[in-house]
């Protein structure tokens, strides 16, 4: 295979909803500018939904494991499954978020690899991820592993949240609550907390307030009729209905923020745009071993009015300062490997992505 042809065909690991959602307007660009795409995807929650919903063609990789043992047995699988289709598909470029499957068997086959990464609390992970050829990460992150890891005024939620991509419109006065499990390869046993006072909460709070509910957790509680289910793919529609966030989502924490949602993260790893983004004064962390100070900090800010607009003055501020981060990927993408070395020789060359 000629290398110009092989430069357009590029495959993707997508392991979580919010890896589709931040390479959405990026497979438009390269399906409309006649790149070949291969995309794997995990089957979690609602991300081949999504990319159904989009008509983006995908191979399954299964549904994981949730023993010790299970995971280990499927990472071995899942790394032969990916050498596998890096083989079959012959690509030019691997891009993922933080994939170790995907960073792996790129090195093994000598493919270059892209990945974004904000997780920099994430021991287990950063030894594979600092592998990868290009990594983008936050301004904020606190490692830097080569020479092509590029740090960036970027949040990976404005790939899809930016204005230019997403028109919000705070529509109501809802709360929004968010629980994930606890025993993904980034957790640690300090992110266990009990489910079962969260759901108790709720209820008491969706007697004043409509209150919308994303879960990973197999709960079948009764739930007042004012608990709606979000719905899994315009959850952010529904998102947006909301005056203020409650979860263990560091992702859906973040995508709250940036949309002016007074967000409220309950997590043992604290990871740097977390940090950042409580200095813009829109999320609110807590350890889960103090659940009763975030749910005192919750009703808070259901209580509160914000006349004075704090909220979406913080949003305005953070949009100012932050890039459209998919219109620096595609720009990137386009350009490799000219663009890496442009952004080697001048660092501030991404700021002239802030719209």
């Amino acid at each position: 295979m000629k290398k110009q042809q092989r430069d357009k065909r590029i495959f993707f690991d997508l392991n979580h909803p919010a890896d589709f959602h931040f390479f959405k307007n990026l497979f438009d660009h390269l399906r409309d500018n006649r790149y070949v795409m291969r995309i794997m995807a995990r089957d979690k929650e609602c991300l081949q939904d999504l990319l159904t919903d989009r008509d983006i063609a995908f191979v399954s990789r299964g549904t994981g494991h949730h023993t010790l043992f299970g995971k280990y047995i499927f990472a071995i699988y899942i790394l032969l499954y990916t050498l596998f289709q890096l083989i079959r598909f012959r690509p030019g470029l691997t891009i993922s978020l933080s994939s170790p499957y995907l960073i792996t068997a790129s090195k093994i086959l000598g493919v270059p690899s892209l990945t974004y990464d904000d997780t920099d609390d994430n021991p287990r992970l950063l030894p594979l991820i600092k592998k990868s050829d290009y990594i983008i990460s936050p301004a904020t992150y606190s490692h830097k592993f080569h020479k092509h890891h590029f740090h960036l005024q970027a949040f990976k939620e404005l790939a899809y949240l930016h204005p230019k991509y997403f028109i919000h419109e705070k529509t109501g006065e809802g709360v929004f609550f968010r629980l994930t499990r606890t025993d993904s390869i980034h957790h640690t046993s300090e992110s266990k907390f009990e489910y079962s006072n969260i759901i108790e909460q709720i209820n008491r709070i969706s007697q004043d307030h409509t209150c919308f509910l994303s879960t990973e957790i197999g709960m079948t509680p009764e739930f007042s009729e004012k608990v709606l289910m979000a719905d899994v793919v315009n959850i952010h529609k529904d998102l947006q209905k909301c005056k203020v966030f409650w979860g263990n989502s560091a992702t859906m924490a973040a995508e709250a923020a940036v949309l002016g949602i007074p967000a409220i993260f309950v997590g043992s790893e604290l990871f740097s745009y977390i940090k950042e983004l409580g200095v813009y004064g829109l999320l609110f962390h807590y350890h889960p071993g103090n659940i009763e100070a975030s749910l005192e900090k919750l009703d808070e800010l259901i209580a509160g009015d914000d006349d004075g607009n704090q909220f979406e003055r913080a949003r305005q501020k953070l949009l100012k300062e932050k890039i459209d981060i998919s219109a620096f990927m595609i720009w990137f993408i386009e350009n490799l490997p000219e663009s890496a070395r442009i952004m080697e020789d001048d660092p501030d060359y991404h700021l002239r992505f802030i719209s």
